[in-house]
């Protein structure tokens, strides 16, 4: 099989509580193939653990059995760093605040002799994210490379054309699709180790789930097939977020298409927020005090935003996962008994439900924890189910529902009781765990060729704030200002919106957009200027800046400088106001979109090469 392909796809799904890796080898020219034939997991991981997935989990503690510390090979006493995935994304307001309580609280309120007794804070929790999740991704990079070696052989590796796709969640900001290449880049997810690398694809999580759904898919006798015209709705329902898009049917032969009928939407309720819940729930139970004997709650493991898990703490939780896959199966039972770590192993208290070191979690405790996320998920897929019926004017045909936290029976079954009285079935795809990495290696077999998603919606509105002239009728006394080279009224801050939520993106073109910019500057002011570019998650976006600051939000910063640019490129006039010569500088920004944002600043029909970029 090796030696008659010439093309290697790789998938990757750095997902926030387990990471998958899958690969396929075809002729340069196979597009179409069949979903899992020759498509191979990446299904053994150190220490020579078979599983489709590994944990998404490093550790900066002491090896002192030589562990390799990360994925599955942590030492049982290392502190590990859990979740850093959801990181990399911009916190809302709410969840900073938390960080930084939990912060204070961690170093009882700076308290520096509480610090000085937990000897010290250790580097790695003033780690950035982006280089934490760099690390993690270059122990699995190194572990991918040493398993296609085996498979294919160095010399053959070397000289073969290489397409990797990276998955994302549809939920997930520009800024954190940006640290999400950096880290992949400072993984060496490139030429280095990668010597023939055509490009680096990225896909969203539910995008790709649906690639892989539709393909393997096989319904029931009872159920009807799958016609042109027909949409349906995916649900990837992970460990940190909980993404949907939806679907309608164009063309079902002699290629598959698909055109997206609904943004997507999602949200932070995957299975690490039943785990918090958990987590809640045993503080509540325990009491502080008995809580923090086994969470390890010190100034040395709270400082920073990231998630930290000590080991006495892991050993509960992963007693806790294994209820948490049962709960909702046929004939589970009613209660459970967690066995407390040390030192609460000998804790006996019957009012509040322990005995002989075992905790009890009824099942009213189980949909507590469960409910917030179950609801939330269900709110998301109402909410895909009436744009569907909105833009295609018919309902779903099914809801499809794939992950990890899509395999939890209780979730299945909630979905299902809720779609039952709508007449829309629920189904879960082959291998639904690895639905996503299966996915994006379709997406890789199907660059160059004609995409299966040739339409998708855009996720949100970008703009910039510029001045306008100012008008009695369309502006608020509030904005007007005098502009002191023209000595003309303006009115600030009005929003300019180049790329609308909703607009059609095709998926073997990227969607451009320009404005132009006038920039006015006297002889000896300075020439270095900053241009703020916007996005609003609302449907209809504002037309001025602040008017909603929630939504609207500004996510880069375009720094860019004149200096050395010779004046005659300028256009020159005098000051309306005191006669003083002063310049303006014409600049048209150049938005494009496909699968991340990127913008240029040109200069007389040139791009500029003094530009900087900061994501916010």
């Amino acid at each position: 099989m090796a030696a008659q392909a010439n093309r290697l796809v790789i998938g990757l799904d750095y997902g926030t509580t387990f990471t998958g890796v899958a690969f396929r080898d075809v002729l340069m020219n196979q597009n179409n193939v069949n979903v899992d034939d020759g498509l191979r997991l990446v299904d053994v991981w150190p220490p020579r653990v078979t599983s489709v997935k590994v944990p998404s989990e490093i550790s900066f503690s002491a090896a002192p059995g030589r562990e390799s510390q990360w994925g599955f090979d942590i030492s049982q006493k290392a502190t590990k760093m859990v979740w850093t995935k959801l990181e990399l994304d911009q916190q809302e307001r709410s969840d900073e605040l938390r960080m930084i309580l939990s912060a204070l609280n961690g170093m009882k309120n700076l308290d520096l002799s509480a610090i000085e007794k937990s000897h010290g804070i250790p580097d790695y929790p003033a780690m950035d994210p982006e280089d934490i999740v760099a690390d993690y991704l270059s122990k699995v990079r190194a572990h991918v490379v040493q398993t296609l070696v085996q498979t294919y052989g160095a010399e053959y590796l070397s000289i073969i054309p290489i397409d990797i796709v990276i998955t994302v969640p549809a939920v997930w900001s520009d800024q954190a699709k940006d640290r999400t290449f950096r880290a992949i880049n400072k993984a060496k997810f490139d030429n280095t180790y990668f010597k023939r690398l055509r490009e680096i694809v990225m896909v969203t999580e539910p995008e790709a789930a649906a690639l892989y759904t539709l393909r393997s898919l096989k319904l029931e006798d009872e159920d009807e097939p799958i016609n042109p015209g027909d949409c349906f709705v995916l649900c990837d329902a992970g460990g940190g977020t909980v993404d949907l898009i939806s679907y309608q049917v164009k063309q079902m032969t002699p290629a598959l298409k698909l055109e997206e009928v609904a943004i997507g939407t999602g949200d932070k309720c995957g299975a690490t927020m039943i785990d918090r819940n958990f987590r809640k729930w045993l503080e509540a139970r325990l009491g502080t005090e008995d809580f923090e004997k086994i969470s390890g709650k010190s100034p040395e493991h709270e400082v920073g935003s990231h998630t930290i898990v000590e080991p006495n703490m892991q050993r509960i939780m992963s007693a806790f996962d294994f209820i948490k896959l049962k709960f909702g199966l046929p004939g589970n039972s009613t209660e459970e008994f967690l066995p407390l770590p040390p030192p609460l192993n000998d804790l006996n208290d019957p009012s509040r439900g322990i005995e002989d070191g075992e905790i009890r979690i009824t099942n009213d405790d189980l949909l507590e924890m469960f409910r917030p996320c179950v609801d939330r998920t269900i709110e998301l897929i109402a909410g895909q189910l009436a744009q569907v019926q909105r833009t295609a004017g018919s309902k779903a045909r099914y809801v499809f529902l794939s992950g990890g936290f899509g395999g939890s029976e209780h979730l299945f079954n909630k979905v299902k009781n809720f779609l039952r009285p709508r007449g829309i079935p629920l189904k879960r795809p082959k291998n639904p765990w690895s639905a996503v990495v299966r996915g994006a290696v379709i997406k890789g077999l199907e660059q160059g060729a004609q995409d299966l998603v040739y339409m998708r919606k855009c996720r949100r509105s970008y703009g910039i704030s510029v001045s306008e002239p100012f008008s009695e009728y369309k502006h608020a006394k509030d904005d007007e200002y005098i502009d002191p080279f023209d000595n003309k009224k303006k009115a600030k801050d009005q929003m300019t919106w180049l790329i609308k939520k909703g607009d059609a993106l095709l998926s073997n073109k990227s969607k451009h957009a320009s404005i132009d910019i006038c920039r006015s500057f006297g002889v000896k002011d300075s020439r270095v200027f900053r241009t703020i570019l916007v996005a609003c998650d609302e449907n209809d976006p504002p037309q001025r800046y602040d008017e909603v600051p929630l939504a609207t939000r500004a996510i880069a910063h375009i720094d860019y400088d004149l200096t050395d640019i010779p004046e005659n490129k300028f256009t020159h006039f005098r000051a309306a106001s005191n006669g003083k010569p002063y310049f303006q500088a014409y600049l048209k920004l150049e938005l494009q979109l496909k699968d991340t944002l990127k913008f240029r600043m040109v200069f007389d029909g040139e791009e500029m090469n003094a530009v900087t970029i900061q994501y916010q």
